[in-house]
């Protein structure tokens, strides 16, 4: 059952004729002063119950309308319209009434039915200036803060978020979709489907876009929640949207770092098989060809020992640059030790393709000179295994390429070898050859 709004009515006692208090009570609950100082008093006491106050006109004027000037100097008042009310039809002096703050100016008795409707639509004029008076106020505000409604359709934006900012000064959201008016169509959808599911579910939601316009990337987290009307009933949605891109890319920063190798600026070894793991279940489902590359410095321990770690470490930077310049962005690769690497290729036509790879870094790698002195180069030693054919879990595919490393490190170093189950003495329980 629908509440009816709460009206003060301040009348001498003879005008309060019963007709009309019984036509009021009707669509509203009225309390009742035959002062002007009785009624301030009940104003005052539910300033935030009362939706309107009908004013008798000759109290109005015997005050010199001081409770229309106490009532403007008290914002907890703003809401609330004071209506003039006048027993005889008006006057061009009660017109002037107006300009004292009265909102409307009523005649009763009068049809009933045009005096509730001019009541209701003074409340909600009134109602919609402290609207406007509360959106000025959020504009102090650094965040944006928008409302919908139940359409999905803009009513007001705090701010003008400059990825829908408009050159016509006329212009204006009001009315306008998120595709209407955002640049960006993928995050207007996003704003769509996630306007609807609250619209009909009535929960809440938070998220984050990232948002890339006039070569600036800026994140912005997003929390709406559903709004009501005074019947209970879901009206829109109302949005605050606050600038994140400082945490996210420390965030992102701090995400980086604890996954990458600090001296190669490859993915670690936690990230790589966590990657690689996380790739081989979608890749099993569609039936894509993989390979796993398992890649040993040859003979490292000895340029540590000859020309020192800072040297080392030189080399594993340089081999790591190589590496990372020779796959396509959607592969992987890491060091998986101190002088042990991995690259997965994501998706391959063939297993050649793999073999090609491992040829060109090797080759790359033995042009590194070590030292010009002793004229020393570097090799890699590369054991390659292929999905689904050596193996469809990360453990088999290790395995198998571990294999034909050994192979590799047992048969001369500086070279590449795919695994197969005819590779003689490549036992995976073998000690590792350096």
């Amino acid at each position: 059952m629908e509440t009816k709004k709460q009206i003060l009515l301040i009348a001498p006692l003879m005008a309060l004729t019963e007709e009309f208090t019984e036509k009021l009570s009707h669509a509203f609950t009225v309390l009742t002063a035959t002062s002007e100082e009785e009624g301030y008093r009940i104003l005052v006491k539910h300033p935030t119950e009362i939706a309107a106050v009908l004013l008798d006109l000759n109290f109005a004027r015997e005050s010199n309308y001081e409770f229309l000037e106490k009532v403007s100097l008290d914002k907890l008042f703003t809401a609330i319209p004071v209506i003039a009310l006048s027993p005889h039809l008006p006057s061009e002096e009660d017109m002037e009434c107006l300009k004292h703050g009265f909102s409307e100016l009523l005649t009763p008795p009068n049809y009933w039915e045009l005096l509730e409707k001019r009541i209701n639509n003074a409340i909600r004029a009134k109602d919609s200036l402290t609207f406007s008076e509360i959106v000025k106020m959020l504009q102090q505000l650094p965040s944006n803060i928008f409302w919908k409604d139940a359409e999905g359709r803009y009513v007001f934006m705090t701010h003008q978020w400059r990825h829908i900012r408009h050159d016509d000064p006329n212009w204006t959201l009001r009315g306008k979709t998120d595709m209407e008016i955002r640049k960006d169509k993928h995050n207007a959808k996003i704003a769509m489907e996630a306007d609807k599911k609250i619209l009909s579910t009535g929960q809440g939601t938070d998220y984050i876009i990232e948002e890339n316009y006039d070569g600036i990337q800026e994140f912005l987290q997003l929390i709406k929640r559903p709004t009501y009307d005074e019947n209970g009933n879901i009206n829109g949605v109302i949005a605050l949207i606050n600038d994140v891109t400082k945490q996210r890319l420390l965030e992102l920063e701090l995400e980086k770092r604890s996954k990458t190798d600090p001296l190669t600026g490859l993915l670690n070894k936690g990230a790589t098989e966590e990657l690689i793991r996380m790739m081989l279940a979608n890749y099993y489902k569609e039936g894509n060809m993989c390979a796993l590359l398992m890649i040993d410095v040859d003979k490292f321990k000895e340029v540590n020992d000859t020309l020192g770690h800072a040297k080392g470490d030189r080399v594993l930077t340089a081999i790591g640059h190589i590496i990372r310049d020779s796959f396509k962005g959607m592969d992987v690769a890491g060091r998986i030790g101190g002088d042990e690497f991995m690259v997965f290729l994501r998706d391959i036509e063939k297993p050649e393709n793999a073999l090609l790879l491992a040829e060109r870094i090797e080759k790359q790698t033995a042009k590194l000179i070590l030292h010009p002195e002793i004229g020393a180069y570097i090799s890699l030693s590369i054991g390659i295994s292929v999905f689904p054919d050596q193996g469809k879990t990360f453990e088999e595919l290790y395995a198998a390429a571990d294999k034909a490393l050994y192979y590799v490190k047992k048969h001369g170093r500086a070279s590449w070898k795919l695994f197969s189950d005819e590779l003689p003495g490549a036992q995976a329980n073998d000690s590792v050859i350096s």
